[in-house]
């Protein structure tokens, strides 16, 4: 199993874990950032009340938002080998948060 870090680049600011959506960061101890948006099934259906149609790149569909569940999710999407078509890789660390910055001085947003 790859070592990996989660982090919500906006924040863990869910007030309801059924219906919204964030964004989620993995960091791989390789050095790689990958990026997906997580959406309820909820979440797709109110947005698509308000318009005709809903899309996203780096979808990934979710139960809930949970952080225990998101650690699962990011655990199994890993372990299937799927990261790297159900995420973006957006770059390296050094790149997206700072040249002075390692794996592991990064501080996860799931423990």
């Amino acid at each position: 199993m790859e070592n990996f870090k989660i982090l919500f680049p906006a924040g863990y600011n869910i007030t309801n874990v059924t219906d919204d959506n964030i964004d989620v960061n993995v960091i791989l101890s390789n050095g790689f950032v990958y990026f997906a948006t997580f959406f309820t099934i909820l979440n797709i259906k109110n947005l698509m009340n308000k318009d005709l149609y809903f899309w996203s790149t780096d979808m990934v569909v979710v139960k809930n938002l949970e952080k225990e569940t998101i650690k699962k999710i990011v655990l199994k999407i890993i372990d299937e080998e799927l990261l790297e078509v159900s995420f973006s890789k957006i770059g390296t660390i050094k790149e997206i948060y700072s040249e002075n910055e390692s794996f592991e001085e990064i501080t996860a947003s799931i423990r």
